[in-house]
């Protein structure tokens, strides 16, 4: 066990940058810290770091032995989770990450009420779209939008998606309501741009079950979503996206579904995790919240005709 101690010590300094800094962050003495690191390189008989007075650096065995000691850390720490009383209450810290729309509309509002079921959990929650790689970035748990790849993740759709077209009320009454995808081309449209591409998405329509795009003349292109449709909920134009993003519009009647019978499915909304997380406490917990979260929300989308 004094190895696996010293084995934290050792990633601490090298996630700190220096002995004196792990140290604050761990609440020892630097001088524990420098003998936690001097027992460690006797007991592998190698250097692990190269210290001078006003650098530190990583021998290539410190290089392999902290990358190799992260994995058995995570692993002793799932050992004791999983080892514990499964009724036992949720403890300790938990990481998240997901696309800020979600983070903003959903979960954060909803995170003061999971913190006081399970008063034992700190959560650390950051907004990404990438898909970033759980393990080296220390994710617990991960929500992400659209086709996921193969990467031996846990993966549950909480929501399924639909596009929606929509205006407002006041656009509605202004305009009219188009009865066909190709109506669009006559009426102010609000076109959503890829931020990394800088091209125009395509609005996706379905007919007798086979979807198919279309491009109607924009008055206005965005990158930003929630501009987009803030734009839209002012009278600005028709916009269309997932249904996930036009939850709350959508239900308080700021913008009006249109276009019904042509709707088409979108990507689903999913939560990750690794596969030994499963019977993580804190990591079950925080999965149910989010899953019961989507499926209220998805009994306010409007349905399609």
């Amino acid at each position: 066990m004094d190895r696996l101690d010293a084995l934290k010590v050792f990633c601490a300094v090298v996630d700190a940058g220096g002995f004196s800094r792990a140290a604050a962050k761990l609440g020892i003495s630097t001088s524990s810290v420098t003998h936690q690191i001097g027992v460690l390189e006797a007991h592998f008989g190698v250097k692990l770091l190269n210290r001078t007075t006003r650098s530190m650096s990583l021998t290539d065995e410190g290089r392999r032995c902290v990358e190799q000691a992260r994995v058995l850390l995570a692993e002793m720490d799932e050992l004791e989770s999983s080892m514990s009383d499964a009724h036992q209450t949720p403890r300790g810290s938990l990481r998240v990450d997901m696309p800020g729309i979600l983070a903003r509309q959903f979960v954060a509002p909803a995170l003061p009420r999971f913190l006081a079921a399970y008063p034992e959990l700190s959560v650390r929650l950051t907004a990404t779209d990438r898909l970033i790689d759980m393990v080296d970035e220390g994710v617990d748990v991960m929500l992400r939008i659209g086709e996921l790849p193969d990467s031996g993740l846990v993966a549950r759709s909480v929501f399924k998606n639909r596009y929606i077209c929509c205006a407002s009320p006041d656009f509605i009454a202004r305009h009219g309501r188009p009865r066909h995808p190709d109506e669009l081309n006559d009426l102010p449209c609000l076109n959503f741009v890829y931020p990394k591409a800088r091209q125009l998405r395509p609005w996706t329509f379905q007919q007798d079950g086979q979807p198919f795009t279309s491009m109607p003349r924009g008055a206005v292109a965005m990158d930003h979503v929630e501009s987009l449709i803030e734009m839209a909920v002012q009278g600005g134009g028709v916009v269309q996206h997932l249904s996930v993003s036009l939850i709350e519009p959508l239900r308080s009647g700021a913008l009006v579904p249109l276009l019904e019978q042509w709707q088409a499915p979108g990507p689903d909304v999913s939560v990750l995790y690794q596969q030994r997380h499963q019977r993580a406490a804190r990591v079950a917990v925080f999965v149910d919240f989010v899953d019961a979260l989507f499926k209220n929300a998805a009994a306010s989308v409007p349905p399609a005709d």
